[in-house]
């Protein structure tokens, strides 16, 4: 499990290359997720930040370029890429419109670049880009029943029926998802340090959790659909091991929005 703990690009407005609109490309990057940015391309929408400290993530939120899984090859499926000038970084290729956190070796960048390409004729649009640095959760950041919220649908629904109680009319809407972490037996050094240093981040900023970290840098074909935006943190403790001063167990609260 990764986790997003810093993120470089807030307050920043990237220069649109592929897909130019009359839309701010400020709203790229504004954690306000009401504002977005929709290409005028029906492929892609690419944009570049120029150069950067050390990430090792590029996260992306907000987006419409599912297509659903009906490919011959993946080639032709929707994806998200990073680049550093010409080179690829990383690919993860989608099939619905899921967060989309792209996670690789750290390093600088002399030109950050980020493409979307919809394969479906339909302009692509983003409402949310970060990148900055995550951190791997030791002992792979879950115990059994962790709530998978990347697989999640969360809406209320509001049905009218008739006098034989069938169903007539469905009023339905999205509403933010609740998840929770448990993560027992944290060392001592990983509760006083990379914990607070996320936590002093997560409090006012967005942050991303990516569950799988599959594939390698560079040409990735595969799929990872596992990431998901968190805010609004709750409730958060971090509590003495039943056995050992040297082991506490954490606890963390928070609201999901997963693109579904």
């Amino acid at each position: 499990m990764i986790i997003t703990k810093s993120n470089i690009l807030q307050g920043l407005s990237p220069t649109v290359t592929t897909g130019a609109s009359s839309d701010l490309p400020a709203n790229l990057t504004n954690p306000n997720m009401s504002k977005i940015y929709r290409s005028s391309d029906s492929l892609r929408l690419t944009y570049e930040f120029g150069a950067t400290e050390t990430i090792n993530y590029v996260a992306v939120a907000g987006v419409n370029i599912g297509a659903g899984d009906g490919f011959a090859s993946v080639n032709e499926y929707s994806r998200a890429r990073v680049y550093d000038g010409g080179t690829v970084i990383k690919t993860v290729n989608v099939i619905r419109d899921n967060c989309i956190v792209l996670y690789f070796t750290a390093r600088t960048f002399g030109n950050l670049i980020v493409t979307l390409k919809n394969s479906n004729n339909i302009n692509p649009i983003c409402s949310y880009t970060a990148a900055g640095m995550a951190f791997e959760v030791p002992n792979s950041g879950e115990v059994s029943g962790y709530n998978r919220q990347f697989l999640n649908r969360s809406y209320k629904q509001k049905t009218t029926t008739n006098t034989i109680g069938a169903p007539v009319s469905n009023l339905r809407k999205r509403i933010p998802a609740k998840g929770s972490l448990n993560l027992p037996n944290m060392t001592k050094e990983f509760s006083e340090g990379e914990w607070q240093e996320f936590l002093d981040f997560a409090n006012e900023n967005l942050f991303f959790i990516l569950e799988q970290t599959e594939g390698v840098d560079g040409n990735f074909s595969g799929l990872n659909p596992s990431a998901y935006l968190c805010y609004n943190i709750g409730k958060n403790d971090v509590k003495a091991h039943a056995s050992t001063r040297k082991l506490n167990n954490i606890g963390l609260s928070f609201q999901v929005y997963n693109g579904l």
